[in-house]
């Protein structure tokens, strides 16, 4: 599990369970170089003024899925 702080630009309050949410996420490949993928969140978001708390997991997501 991991807590990830993003700044928003939101004022209000708010608490909810996510499991659908997909993101750009940097990723380590075998070169040991950053790469950018799709990753999807599961877990807790709590949203205050100006900042959101990621508690939960990421998981990449194959990219032909989609294609």
């Amino acid at each position: 599990m991991k807590v990830i702080l993003n700044f928003r630009n939101g004022f209000g309050f708010d608490i909810e369970h996510n499991e659908d949410i997909i993101h750009v996420i940097g990723v380590e490949n075998e070169n040991g170089e950053e790469e950018k993928t799709l990753g999807g969140f599961v877990g807790i978001i709590v949203r205050l003024p100006l900042l959101a708390i990621y508690i939960g997991d990421f998981h990449e997501i194959d990219e032909e899925v989609f294609y």
